[in-house]
């Protein structure tokens, strides 16, 4: 992909636990949120429609603003339990919720092979917390170069939690 001197090749289209700490999802909006039944014990996938920030582009003048290549994605934090959400969006100027960042609050090895991960978004508008057994990031559309943090609903083929990844 290029606009101008900028160029970004997105190595792969699709994300685990194990790339957390390459991974940032500071001003990523959440379009939709659901819960994914998995088995008739109640267990469920917390899956997140979210619009994911790659990259930031610095401004090269005579431009004062960052760029930002972003691309719809679905965050699945598979086989969740322990969830506590505390929202609040009175005041709220956007319609979706934004996230400040998504900590790993711990990690804990249950059986050989077999972690349980304790989780934070921390969002502009509260917290979601929860355990999970991990999670997958799918990118569901190239990444698009855009001077907004987030996608139209046009340019994102609007609101969707397809598990299905982007192929080149």
């Amino acid at each position: 992909m290029t606009i101008g001197h900028e160029v970004f090749e997105l190595e792969k289209f699709v994300w685990t636990q194990d790339d957390y700490g390459q991974m940032g999802w500071h001003d990523s909006s959440i379009y939709g949120l659901s819960f994914l039944p998995v088995n008739e014990n109640g267990t469920a996938h917390l899956v997140l429609d979210i619009d994911y920030i790659f990259k930031w582009v610095h401004p090269i003048k005579p431009v004062r603003h960052f760029s930002f290549w972003v691309a719809p994605c679905t965050l699945v934090f598979k086989d969740t339990f322990g969830l506590t959400m505390n929202i609040d969006r009175r005041g709220g100027t956007t319609d979706m919720l934004e996230v400040a960042d998504i900590y790993l609050v711990d990690k804990t090895e249950q059986e050989r092979d077999n972690w349980i991960y304790d989780w934070k978004l921390d969002l502009q508008e509260g917290f979601i917390s929860f355990k999970s057994s991990g999670f997958v990031q799918i990118v569901r559309q190239k990444p698009i170069l855009t001077d907004e943090q987030v996608l139209t609903l046009k340019d994102r083929n609007g609101i969707g939690f397809s598990q299905t990844p982007y192929e080149v």
